[in-house]
């Protein structure tokens, strides 16, 4: 569900929290080492708080607008663009828009785990993915991604700083060619390449 502006400010930051205490308890509940009792108190109060906060939902996550990448690119790196904030299942990013290009920087936990102790390549995917279309989406241009061509150089170990990157490379028509990369203490991980193909109108994009 799209952000309007009959969501006050106050609301959005309400779901933003909510959705961020939400994070923090997946995490508690998924590396929990307590007893069975203990485990099972825990649960019930779960159960009970997750009743009283599907009394009334929407159908979707809410969501900011379209247009919201692309007034933080005009405002420039220094006012970052909020990303996933008020989806509890995603990892929120802050990006740094300038120009073609963007960045930013998360630590991802055992949520998010792959290998022993290294992120998952799915998850860096998803991430890719997000740089990337966020970029393309803060030109303004209605584009959906057609191919993302991914290549793990090595292993981005979990708990600690990603840097997080990307750059439009080439427009030609309809079509947006653009890569993104993840570094670690300054080396490359996982690099991408994304297609982004440019259309007339997406439904779920006219505001």
């Amino acid at each position: 569900m799209t952000l309007t502006p009959e969501h006050t400010d106050e609301l959005a930051e309400e779901v933003a929290a909510l959705a961020s205490a939400t994070r923090r308890l997946m995490l508690a509940a998924a590396t929990a080492d307590l007893d069975v009792d203990e485990l099972r108190a825990a649960r019930t109060r779960m159960d009970a708080l997750t009743d009283e906060l599907g009394r009334r939902s929407r159908a979707r996550v809410l969501r900011a607008d379209f247009h919201a990448p692309a007034r933080a690119r005009e405002a420039g790196p220094d006012r970052p663009l909020p990303i996933f904030r008020f989806n509890p299942q995603a990892l929120p990013l802050a990006l740094h828009l300038d120009g073609d290009t963007a960045r930013a920087r998360t630590v991802p936990n055992a949520l998010y785990e792959g290998p022993p102790d290294s992120v998952h390549g799915g998850f860096l995917a998803h991430l890719m993915d997000c740089m990337l279309g966020t970029l393309v989406q803060a030109t303004g241009r209605r584009a959906v991604t057609a191919t993302l061509d991914m290549r793990y150089r090595a292993r981005t170990p979990l708990d600690v700083p990603v840097d997080l990157a990307a750059r439009i490379v080439k427009i030609s028509g309809r079509k947006i060619v653009a890569e993104s990369w993840v570094e670690v203490d300054g080396e490359r991980t996982v690099e991408a390449t994304g297609l982004f193909i440019e259309l007339e109108e997406i439904p779920w994009a006219t505001s």
